[in-house]
């Protein structure tokens, strides 16, 4: 809730949780958790106590991920401070796979990264698969494949454990660079539906809560973001 009562028009956190439900989707939510604001990084802190509640409710019931904030982008530390601020936050155990390793995702904020330095830092700071390799301007896919790969260093001729998982889709994109309304951005979407379908590949698509709520500049987004899952589930 805002300042006297009302509601918070980006809390779409609840038509979320029914949606998926619904549809028996399992969302990936990736957290903003940087332990200052800045001029890119503009999140509630962790330190809040609304926060913990937020990312321990989404824990329980679906998988969380990391959002490196921009700052961390410069100090490798702070990523690893950012990757322990998460764990620290859920039950840790959830992220344990069947040979004991924990996997652990990210997604860089505003799509920042560069190679092969942005991928080193992850793999260092215990980042298991990224979901950043897409472009921050215009939808498509960046990597040229639809489906996840691992990372290969170049620079040290060497196999990673990164994973990577390409999107080909973010609403900012459609909504910011590319000008469009919520129209023209289900049928881009349905495009890549359909190219993806082809070729067995999967469609992963990125989503802010801003574009889902109830803020008017945002007015029909959240509709068409549910009539895109209803489509692709018939």
């Amino acid at each position: 809730m805002l300042a006297g009562g009302a509601k918070d028009p980006f809390d779409c956190y609840d038509w979320l949780k029914d949606l998926h439900e619904k549809y028996r989707l399992q969302a990936i939510y990736f957290f903003l958790l940087a332990e200052k604001n800045g001029p890119y990084d503009k999140n509630i802190l962790p330190q809040k106590d609304a926060m913990w509640k937020l990312v321990r409710k989404h824990a329980n019931k679906f998988t969380v991920g990391l959002h490196p904030s921009w700052q961390s982008g410069d100090d490798k530390h702070l990523l690893k401070k950012e990757k322990a601020q998460l764990l620290d936050m859920i039950d840790g155990t959830k992220m344990v796979q069947a040979d004991g390793s924990i996997r652990v995702m990210s997604r860089q904020h505003y799509i920042r990264f560069n190679l092969p330095e942005g991928y080193q830092k992850l793999i260092q700071a215990g980042i298991t698969d990224d979901h950043s390799m897409g472009y921050g301007s215009i939808n498509g896919f960046r990597a040229s494949v639809a489906s996840p790969f691992y990372w290969y260093d170049l620079e040290k001729e060497a196999n990673t454990v990164l994973r990577v998982h390409p999107f080909c889709f973010m609403d900012a994109n459609s909504f910011y660079e590319q000008r469009q309304d919520p129209g023209q951005t289900f049928e881009e979407l349905m495009h890549y539906f359909s190219v993806c379908k082809q070729v067995n590949g999967t469609l992963i698509t990125i989503w802010h809560n801003q574009f889902l709520g109830t803020a008017p500049d945002f007015r029909g987004w959240k509709e068409i973001y549910e009539k895109f899952i209803a489509q692709v589930q018939q």
